[in-house]
Parts: C-alpha cells; structure tokens; sequence
C-alpha cells in the first residue's frame, strides 16, 4: 500500500489540528522524581495495584540470563520473585509453557489482576508451541488465573506479542515481529489476528529508531533494529486503537473497524490515521481525559500530548535512560521504569554499557500542565 493511503492529519479524540513536528525547547523538571524501585535486572515494564503492590517485568535481554522475569517490590524497594517457584526459574533448554521465559509487558487492569505478555524465547530465539502465551495472576496470592496461547494462524511464525491493553472483556496485544494486532474476546474465547503485516504496522524506513541525542540506534555491524507495532493504547471509551513502532509516528484506527470481519486488512489498513509525529519512544499510556503520556528516549524525558495536539515537557532527567512502559496508579501517580535499553549491544554499535541498578522513577501528577487538564489513569 503506499504511504499516501493513510490520512496524514494530527487528529487525537476527533479534533484535527494539522499535522506538527515535535520538537520542543529544554525546560526543568516541574516535579520530582523519586526511586521506587532498584533492580539488579533489567526492569522494562511496571504495574501498581490497586493496593499499591509494585510489579516489574524484567526481560531476559543478553547477559540478564539470570533474571526471574517477574517481580513485586518489597518494601526495601527490591525485587523479589513473583509468583515464585518454577515460574521464576525457567534456564535454557527447559519447559516454557509454565515458566516465565521473555517477559516483554506488563500491565494491571480494573479488576486488579495483573496479566503478564511473555515471548517465549530469548531475542534471536524460536518459542516452543504454547511457551508465547498471556499470563493472568492474582496479585495477593500469585495464583495464575488463565494462561492464553494461540495457534499459527493467530501467531505465525515469526509473529511475537509486544504489548497488551483491556477495554471491557476484549485483549488487544501488539506483534511486533510481523505487523498487526490480536484481539482476545475473553467472554467467548474468540480471537482474531487483524492487519497482519500490512506496511501500516511496520516501520516505513523514513523515522529511525533514536536514542539520547538523536543518535541512531544500531549493532556493531550498523544493523537497526526492525521493530513492528509495539507501543499500544486504547481510549477510555473504547473507542480507538493507538499504535506505534518506537519511532513513530503515532496512529490510530477504531475498535469497530477491527472486530468488523467484513472488512480486509487492506482495507482496515486504509482507514489508519495519523495521529502525531513523535520522537522515539520506549512506551506510553494514557489518561482519561485522552491525553497521552510519551517516554522520549531520545530526550530523557516524559512529554504530554493533549487531545488538541498541545505539547508539554512533564518532567526530563538524566536518569530517564530508555524510559519505557508507563503506568499511572489510582493514586494518579506515574511510574518509569528505565531499562537502558539504547545501551545494550544490539543498540549501542557492539558495545554492551548497561549498569545495574536498574532503576524505576515516580512522581505525582498534577492537575495540570501548561493549560493541559490531566486525569487519572485507563483502566480498561
């Protein structure tokens, strides 16, 4: 398809606004940020019950071999294994179907369970069958409630889950090996795999994966990473679909249009809108009053997108290294986690600088921002 096919316009919440480059000048940070968390492993994802629990999703990235995937913070501000046991334990070479192998995202939702997506295998790797599922657990006693994996004609070889938001009884989770978006009827046990590989998915070649500074991200031999749809919203109507590769930019289409089989993925893919340039990021999320919250990975920052496409800096800090997956508590507090992920090999020309602790931030949210009324977070 080419590219002019999706309506090129800034439109957030049914307000065009034509469309704007991103960048912004350099202000202090308007609140402090405070370490809640410090992990000896990469921490990539963070999720907040509704009792204050604090959970980190720390990935098996190259030289985190050791890592047990799943954690709740104590009161030290340590991660300890969550729910504990052969979960937590999973080596090469063993079973994956019951064990935490690449733990990419996770998320809490309403009904204060925690859902966990796991790849199933190492980068580089191939899942055993049923090792890439979506993991539910209760977040008081750690007992998996539901364990969902799905057949090569939901993910094909190559496909691998990234991110996963819930609205209502419905999953949606991103591939970002192949291109497109698995919605989970939980309610009937339907499933169905939509705009599977279209260009819309993908990255177009034009916006390059950055980190601090602009520089772009690249192994030893200059090979930039290939990242499909990956960061994943949806409103708090239920009623859009947010996506994005790490580069931008950021669109959109509507749930209806998705769970509408009459359609083809040609055609769904005609009906993606583009929503906003953005700097590369490592993850978003985003409130109720439909403003989202970007982890700019090439500026050390957190920015604020308002649904009148009105840009602010939240807070930016050098130790906002690959911020990534967001998370605001019922207390409207935001939490960054910040794996240094620009700074593994594969990223960083050859050279591995990550350094433990890994640490997660957090900050109270204001009532507002430069004249952008803020909410409380989505909770599906």
């Amino acid at each position: 398809m080419s590219s002019h096919s999706i309506t090129r316009r800034l439109f957030l919440n049914g307000i065009a606004v034509g469309l704007a480059s991103y960048p912004f000048e350099k202000v202090e940070a308007k609140e402090q940020l405070f370490v809640v968390a410090q992990s000896p492993f990469i921490a990539s994802g963070v999720a907040v019950s509704h009792e204050g629990e604090i959970f980190l999703g720390l990935p098996r990235f190259p030289g985190m071999e050791k890592t047990f995937s799943l954690a709740r913070v104590n009161s030290s501000g340590q991660p300890i294994p969550f729910p504990g046991g052969s979960w937590n334990t999973w080596q090469k070479g063993q079973d994956g179907t019951r064990a935490f192998v690449m733990v990419n995202a996770i998320h809490l939702f309403r009904d204060n369970t925690l859902w966990v997506v796991d790849q199933g295998a190492p980068p580089g790797g191939q899942p055993q069958a049923g090792a890439q599922k979506l993991v539910q657990l209760d977040v008081k006693t750690g007992r998996i409630i539901r364990v969902l994996s799905f057949s090569d004609a939901i993910m094909p070889p190559g496909a691998r889950f990234n991110d996963l938001r819930i609205h209502g009884n419905l999953i949606f989770v991103t591939d970002s090996g192949l291109g497109g978006v698995i919605i989970h009827n939980l309610s009937t046990g339907k499933t169905l795999r939509r705009l599977s590989g279209q260009k819309v998915m993908r990255n177009d070649g034009i916006h390059l994966h950055k980190g601090i500074g602009g520089r772009i991200l690249a192994d030893g031999n200059g090979k930039r990473p290939d990242t499909a749809s990956d960061d994943i919203e949806v409103d708090a109507s239920g009623t859009w679909f947010y996506f994005a590769v790490p580069a931008g930019p950021l669109k959109r289409i509507k749930v209806a249009d998705l769970l509408d089989t009459a359609q083809t993925d040609n055609q769904l893919a005609q009906k993606v809108e583009i929503v906003a340039e953005i700097p590369s990021i490592g993850g978003t999320c985003m409130d109720t009053h439909g403003n989202f919250y970007l982890a700019d990975a090439e500026n050390s920052r957190i920015t604020v997108l308002s649904p009148q496409g009105k840009r602010a800096t939240l807070v930016q800090d050098d130790r906002l290294i690959s911020p990534d997956a967001l998370f605001i508590d019922r207390h409207r507090r935001l939490y960054i986690p910040c794996p240094q992920l620009q700074k593994l090999t594969f990223l960083n020309n050859g050279r591995n600088e990550v350094h433990a602790p890994f640490l997660v931030l957090s900050m109270p949210l204001p009532e507002s921002l430069d004249g952008i009324s803020l909410g409380e977070g989505v909770e599906g």
